[in-house]
């Protein structure tokens, strides 16, 4: 992690500076070599100033338990937990086994090995498929960011501005959130953008999920049927996120992008922002807790710091996040 000059970097308009790389892509922006994307936009001084925002001493846990959705989302398997005993050994004790465990089953970071662009065929950089692989010599693991997610924290509530203009959506549906709106909840919230922030979205999503119904929550886990508010992926959205230099955008909806979209549209969020811009997308995060608290005290700034695992050649991981006020 290093300082950074933000007025050197780029505009979205200015994209690419590499020769022969795909429209839109921050390729090289960082070095030819580079795997951690928008994520160097975090500083050693954005983590001493994000670190004064901190005047209560309240934290936030911002994932939800393992095999929070019953059944699992987008045909996942569930995890097995299992608690092994010391008896054999003569001794009163225990041991944890997680078996079948998938790292995007509720909470996550998606890596930016997960997505390689549909019709560019590559991932963020250049990166080719058979580059992404187990092991320390995987190119863009999730295990690189162990140290480096840390930072301001910003909340978007747009869920509760909509709400509060009457123009409520609903959660559930694909419904989309548009630039306007987060900007709209911005100026609301008095809150300002500054370079280096991990953007928060609150769409409602998770909080009307977690309301449903068991009789609901069968109907919405296979992959053909769920259904989820999120924000508009568009040229604009990312021209937006990348020019206020955010590193890395997480919401409390199963894709960030409304749900259902189609893996063959490249303007989808996903080829957009992991594979074009190197942005990692947060899915599923714990926000009405936080929301709630930023609503009573009127700050939407925080410190928030997130060490995802430190699994060599990983593609995703939850982000054991927690927002500190």
């Amino acid at each position: 992690m290093a300082a950074i000059d933000f007025k050197k970097i780029p505009r979205f308009k200015q994209l690419p500076i590499r020769k022969g790389a795909p429209p839109e892509s921050s390729w090289g922006v960082f070095g030819d070599k580079d795997e951690f994307g928008c994520l160097n936009f975090l500083t050693p001084k954005g983590i001493v100033d994000a670190a004064k925002l901190v005047k209560k001493g309240k934290v936030f846990r911002l994932d939800t338990p393992i095999n929070y959705a019953k059944p699992p989302l987008f045909n996942r398997n569930p995890a097995r937990h299992t608690i092994l005993s010391f008896e054999q050994y003569g001794l009163l004790g225990h041991d944890d086994s997680i078996d079948n465990y998938n790292t995007q089953e509720g909470s996550q970071w998606d890596g930016l090995g997960h997505v390689g662009h549909v019709r560019h065929r590559a991932y963020y950089n250049g990166v080719t498929d058979d580059q992404i692989k187990d092991g320390p010599g995987g190119r863009l693991s999730i295990h690189k960011w162990a140290d480096r997610f840390v930072g301001r924290g910003l909340l978007i509530d747009v869920c509760k501005y909509l709400g509060a203009k009457r123009r409520a959506v609903d959660p559930l549906s694909a419904a989309v959130y548009k630039l306007e709106d987060l900007q709209g909840a911005l100026k609301a919230q008095r809150t300002k953008v500054k370079p280096g922030s991990i953007l928060l979205v609150r769409t409602g999503w998770l909080g009307a999920y977690l309301k449903a119904s068991d009789q609901q929550k069968q109907e919405m886990a296979p992959l053909e049927a769920l259904k989820s508010c999120g924000i508009e992926p568009t040229s604009a959205m990312v021209e937006w996120l990348w020019d206020n230099r955010f590193a890395a955008i997480g919401t409390d909806c199963p894709a960030v992008e409304p749900w259902p979209w189609d893996f063959r549209d490249e303007g989808a969020l996903h080829y957009r922002a992991l594979s074009m811009l190197g942005l990692p997308l947060g899915e599923q995060f714990v926000l009405d807790q936080l929301a709630a608290d930023c609503a009573k005290d009127k700050r939407y700034e925080f410190l928030l710091v997130s060490v995802p695992m430190n699994l060599e050649g990983g593609i995703a991981s939850p982000p054991n996040a927690v927002a500190i006020k």
